[in-house]
């Protein structure tokens, strides 16, 4: 859960950045990058698990995302950033998703 709000927080502080301070264009734009992730926020609070199955698919994208941040100069930080919170995040998810798993004997989700 943490990895999520502080996937949030860096796109807060990643927009800030790349448009150089506060303007009425940088709630707009943080609102775009994020709107994926807090569709799932009630799920994710809640500890459904099949959301946080379907959030794994939606990190990945992020993922992406960091990846080709990473391979610009100027940007990599950002990316590195981006990246590290995902790995993190996916990899909790899944740990999460198994626990639940084994923990109720379920089959598949």
């Amino acid at each position: 859960m943490s990895a999520f709000f502080g996937l949030l927080l860096y796109f807060l502080v990643s927009t800030v950045v790349m448009t150089t301070g506060i303007t009425l264009a940088t709630p707009v734009i943080w609102l775009i990058q994020t709107l994926p992730l807090l569709i799932f926020l009630k799920g994710l609070v809640q500890n459904n698990p099949r959301t946080y199955a379907w959030m794994c698919f939606v990190v990945l994208l992020y993922f992406t995302h960091g990846v080709l941040l990473a391979f610009d100069p100027s940007r990599r930080w950002l990316g590195v950033t981006e990246l590290v919170l995902c790995v993190i995040m996916f990899v909790a998810m899944i740990l999460y998703i198994r626990r639940y798993r084994d923990h109720f004997k379920l089959g598949r989700l």
